[in-house]
């Protein structure tokens, strides 16, 4: 990550903007005084400058949470940093600063927390959880360019290579997006997809809780398929296999197609092994047989009049809150003044965890950078925040 070591920190004179770079304030870690972070704004893109003492010097470089990208970003607000401050460097690595690009993100990576499902252009929509290298996802995209599909992978290799295959083939019709399949089907309007495809998911035999199937996203699944859309589950394993038998007939009404050794429409990397080792594909179709209630998409995730910092910070709460459904998390605090400040936090799901600042300034309370990812999970996590925060008269 770009950063810059300087020798000493001394707070500058805030705000101030150099370059298209507006530094805005600056914040104080409670607990750790010496430590900081600073808000700054490149290119309409806000994001934190993380101030850490470091041995004998001071390292400045991205919060992690508000990272931006590209990285070209941050580089140019830590050469306005080093250009109005003159701080004494004693090690960089944002060399040749005026020859970076500002490389915009693939146009087919969709970050989830701005997706807008009204966004999805309006074609049948297939959906690939898990798509791992991408050959089924790739191929289904290059055979049916009327149809819009949406790949999910959380593992970033993997991810980063189907981007280069979007490149190279010119594929039009395929958004990836890394993120929990099991928080993202929220997200989708229901009756809006045509097909849902689980290839080879992780088994997670002795984590079952962490498996993508189950009761939630088999709910989830029916409720976002039209009626005759279905979800194609494909696993080698049998325990999988049984395991995913039980939850698809646990409803009260059904419709399963059941095969075994069938072939796919291509082979992934992980079914072409399978098959030299002579295991049994089995494949289940689940199919979507009604009609569902609209989604509610209406999340609120807004603060009433915030309490002071200082006071917040007197109330840390000395554990996470935990309920079955969700946590919260209330990390750290920083103070840009008595009242005004900015509170780190990682709430929602346990699998999933939102990570994000609180803001408080001018008298009103924001998430930092932007709103959490609308899930219902998040959106009961932020209704504890809310009500923390608030002052008992709002």
């Amino acid at each position: 990550m770009p950063h810059i070591r300087i020798e000493s920190f001394k707070e500058p004179a805030l705000p101030f903007e150099e370059g298209g770079v507006k530094f805005e304030w600056y914040a104080k870690n409670l607990e750790h005084e010496n430590e900081g972070l600073i808000g700054v704004e490149t290119e309409g893109v806000p994001f934190l400058l993380q101030v850490k003492p470091k041995a004998e010097s001071v390292l400045i470089k991205g919060e992690k949470i508000t990272r931006p990208s590209p990285n070209t970003l941050l580089k140019k607000a830590l050469q306005a940093y080093i250009d109005t401050q003159k701080p004494n460097v004693l090690q960089s690595n944002i060399a040749n600063i005026e020859r970076a690009k500002l490389t915009a993100p693939p146009e087919a990576l969709k970050e989830i927390a701005r997706f807008d499902a009204s966004s999805i252009p309006d074609k049948p929509l297939w959906v690939e959880i898990g798509f791992g290298s991408g050959r089924h996802l790739v191929h289904q995209a290059k055979q049916n360019p009327d149809v819009h599909l949406i790949g999910l992978e959380i593992h970033r290799p993997s991810l980063e290579q189907v981007l280069r295959r979007i490149e190279l083939d010119s594929i039009e019709n395929l958004w990836v997006i890394d993120y929990d399949a099991r928080l993202f089907m929220e997200l989708l309007p229901s009756d809006r997809v045509e097909r849902i495809f689980v290839h080879f998911p992780v088994p997670w035999d002795k984590k079952p809780h962490r498996r993508v199937i189950s009761d939630a996203f088999l709910e989830e699944s029916m409720r976002v398929l039209k009626p005759g859309g279905t979800l194609e589950l494909r696993t080698d394993s049998e325990n999988y296999f049984r395991y995913a038998m039980e939850t698809f007939t646990r409803p009260e009404r059904v419709k399963l197609s059941l095969m075994k050794n069938m072939e796919a429409a291509v082979r992934s990397k992980y079914e072409d092994r399978w098959r030299r080792l002579e295991k049994n594909i089995y494949e289940i179709h689940v199919e979507a047989l009604e009609s569902s209630k609209p989604r509610n998409a209406s999340y609120d995730f807004s603060f009433d009049k915030p309490r002071s910092i200082s006071a917040l910070f007197a109330e840390k709460p000395e554990k996470a809150w935990r309920t079955e459904e969700f946590f919260v998390h209330v990390e750290r605090f920083y103070a840009i003044s008595e009242k005004e400040g900015l509170i780190r936090l990682s709430f929602g799901s346990f699998d999933r965890p939102e990570h994000k600042f609180v803001l408080i300034r001018n008298g009103i309370a924001v998430y930092y950078p932007h709103v959490p990812v609308r899930t219902e999970t998040n959106y009961k996590a932020h209704q504890m925040i809310r009500e923390w925060i608030a002052c008992e008269t709002s």
